[in-house]
């Protein structure tokens, strides 16, 4: 059989040389290219991560597999990396070429929320939120934007148009799963703008009616209202009495001692 070794010697060699060609083929698909970028995530490895999924996306940007390694480099940024900024150009990337409205849906309301905590921008959340909850999906995702949407007005110091909001939301909602976080903001806002009176009265609704981590908030917030009244000693009890409930109980202590030392000022 010797005469046959020499046709089986090189038919081995092409079949050897076709499946290291074919290899290579694989080592530059997409399929193997996103494997590859997830493996890379999985060790920690971000940039290198982005850098095999950016290739994917520049190879075939509009492909659903391009697609989703364009959302893998924004939520890389965002989630891993911390780079806000990096993070919000890759989402907007995304949109631009997405047809998927849901999935849109929810990169819009994760760029409202990035504009809102790392930037602090809150008229671009606000109108990303007002935009969102014109068309809602259902009533729990209409709470959540809504309420987002009274935390902006808040957090921007519009303490009449964030009442109005949380007010709309209690109404609209009222056996909504949020509907006590709305009340507790109510009464935020109304302390805000100076109001305590009226903001002790729904703070007492909230302690009266509302699960357990909502007292302790509405307890504080009743208590802060005590205090801009100058009332101190109903402050002090008020906050001693909810200090363990607190979720920072040390920014319970501050409020105690500052209180202390306003008293010792008085005697003076």
């Amino acid at each position: 059989m010797w005469w046959m070794r020499r046709p089986l010697n090189s038919l081995n060699k092409i079949l050897s040389v076709g499946l290291l060609a074919l290899l290579a083929c694989n080592a530059n698909s997409p399929e193997t290219k996103f494997i590859l970028a997830e493996k890379l995530l999985e060790d920690k490895k971000y940039d290198a991560s982005i850098s095999e999924f950016q290739s994917i996306v520049d190879k075939s940007p509009h492909s659903d597999m391009g697609l989703s390694a364009q959302l893998k480099i924004a939520e890389i940024q965002h989630l891993y990396l911390g780079r806000a900024q990096e993070a919000i150009s890759a989402y907007h990337e995304y949109l631009k070429r997405s047809r998927d409205e849901n999935k849109k849906r929810e990169v819009e309301k994760i760029l409202a929320d990035l504009q809102f905590q790392a930037f602090e921008n809150y008229d671009e959340a606000i109108a990303t939120y007002t935009k969102l909850v014109k068309n809602y999906k259902n009533e729990e995702e209409a709470e959540d934007l809504l309420f987002r949407l009274g935390r902006a007005f808040f957090l921007k110091s519009q303490f009449t148009d964030a009442e109005k909001v949380f007010r709309y939301m209690k109404e609209t909602f009222p056996n909504g799963k949020a509907y006590w976080k709305a009340e507790l903001e109510v009464g935020n806002t109304l302390s805000a703008q100076g109001k305590w009176q009226e903001a002790i009265k729904v703070f007492d609704r909230v302690i009266e009616h509302a699960p357990r981590e909502q007292k302790a908030l509405a307890g504080f917030g009743k208590a802060s209202s005590y205090e801009e009244q100058d009332d101190l000693d109903k402050a002090y009890e008020i906050f001693a009495s909810v200090r363990d409930d607190y979720p920072a109980p040390s920014v319970v202590d501050l409020k105690m001692q500052k209180i202390k030392r306003r008293k010792i000022l008085r005697r003076r």
